[in-house]
């Protein structure tokens, strides 16, 4: 399932370079996975790139999630957190944290 949907995201994001992608392996947790994506070398996107499209894509994927401040590129972390939220919802937020 992960391969499925995902592979079809980096050939999106990367069609000239995109090669293929491997799921490694799995650890507990909620379900944590490691992949091995493979480029072009000499049109490999760097690890914000990779991050920032899974980060992009997770709002598209069914099936399972991903959890956008848990993403890992070459040991270097996303920090990246994918949450949409409107203008009025955030401005609700910063209303009440002030009341409180």
């Amino acid at each position: 399932m992960i391969t499925g949907q995902l592979e079809l995201v980096f050939y999106r994001a990367f069609s000239s370079s995109f090669k293929s992608l491997e799921v490694v392996s799995f650890r507990s947790g909620s379900v944590i996975n490691t992949m091995d994506l493979s480029f072009v070398s000499t049109l490999s996107p760097n690890n914000t790139q990779i991050s920032s499209t899974l980060i992009n894509a997770a709002s598209n994927i069914n099936g399972f999630d991903i959890e956008g401040s848990s993403i890992t590129v070459n040991g270097i972390s996303s920090g990246g957190v994918s949450h949409k939220i409107s203008l009025v919802t955030a401005s609700c937020v910063v209303l009440l944290s002030w009341l409180l």
